[in-house]
């Protein structure tokens, strides 16, 4: 983000601040904002520009001007804000600022109706879809006790079929409080919270159960007592779910001769459903190409199969083939 957007930025979360002074709580999001865009060193200097617009909202607030028309002000400096940076930022951009605005007023006890009117104008302007608006704001507002009930979020816990409602759910034997995950479908992003005093780590950083994290493609849920949570095996199961149709993969005792004999391929199995994110690793020379030429189709195998949904594609030509693997 450039400086302008920044300052901008900080200015916005310094409006929608309440008059009366910000939270230490309050304060902490916009550094967790600025820690995942900014080094140490600009996360202070900008922190210093926002304490500076705090101070000048708070001298404004003390002017004998009405409430009504300090409101309609700073409504109007809201707008001309987000109008401003609406072209330069994102839309995944735009979603995390919206996040963290709206942990921003939920992180004090008394939501006023000049906070809710500001994020539904950020919302609006940011072209973030009511629908879509009304989930991030339940996912940050939502208590442990309140259980969800939507094929947008996915539970982690030890209940083992979930809460048996629209939630999709992965069982961890060792959480006992939730993990919950929301997708975000207008920009493929995946955001995650969690509840009760769970020791989580995501990427090998200690998480809060008090902020929304972002999943990103690569990450991974674990602690010394919770076998690791991959990003590939939350996606998997939003996509799984998504379609009655599941799609199939196998290879099958898949052995491979080059032209001069020598061996590259022997004795591979792989068997796994859609939603699924695979690696493959070697070292150079180890086969990686081939094998993957043999499991896209191009070469044939001396030996085994290569199945989609059962049918060998080496063998059966089957007409649509490409629909079947979309």
């Amino acid at each position: 983000m450039s400086e302008r957007i920044l300052r901008a930025l900080m200015q916005m979360f310094a409006i929608i601040a309440k008059v009366d002074g910000i939270t230490n709580t309050g304060r902490s999001i916009v550094e967790s904002f600025l820690k995942q865009q900014l080094n140490k060193e600009q996360v202070e200097k900008y922190l210093i520009i926002f304490d500076e617009f705090i101070e000048a909202q708070q001298a404004g607030s003390k002017k004998k001007d009405g409430t009504a028309k300090r409101t309609s002000l700073n409504s109007v400096k809201v707008l001309k804000i987000c109008t401003q940076i609406n072209q330069e930022l994102e839309q995944p951009q735009k979603i995390i600022v919206l996040i963290r605005l709206l942990e921003f007023i939920y992180s004090s006890d008394e939501i006023s109706e000049q906070e809710n009117e500001f994020v539904i104008t950020v919302a609006d302007t940011f072209n973030i879809s009511t629908d879509e608006f009304n989930q991030l704001r339940a996912f940050v507002e939502d208590t442990a006790e309140k259980i969800p009930n939507t094929p947008h979020i996915l539970v982690i816990n030890n209940k083992e079929n979930g809460y048996e409602n629209a939630c999709k759910h992965i069982y961890c034997d060792a959480l006992t409080s939730d993990v919950r995950v929301l997708q975000i479908d207008s920009v493929g992003m995946y955001v995650l919270r969690i509840y009760g005093n769970i020791e989580l780590q995501l990427n090998g950083q200690g998480i809060s159960k008090d902020r929304i994290h972002i999943l990103t493609p690569g990450s991974s849920l674990r602690n010394s007592k919770v076998k690791p949570i991959y990003y590939s095996d939350i996606i998997g199961r939003f996509l799984a779910d998504s379609s009655k149709a599941r799609i199939s993969f196998e290879a099958k005792n898949i052995e491979y001769k080059f032209k001069g004999g020598k061996l590259g391929l022997r004795n591979i199995n792989i068997r796994e459903e859609s939603g699924k994110l695979i690696g493959i690793m070697g070292g150079s020379g180890a086969g990686k190409s081939t094998l993957l030429n043999v499991l896209n189709g191009v070469e044939i195998p001396s030996g085994g199969q290569v199945l989609i949904n059962g049918k060998n594609i080496h063998v059966e030509r089957i007409n649509g083939l490409s629909k079947l693997i979309l």
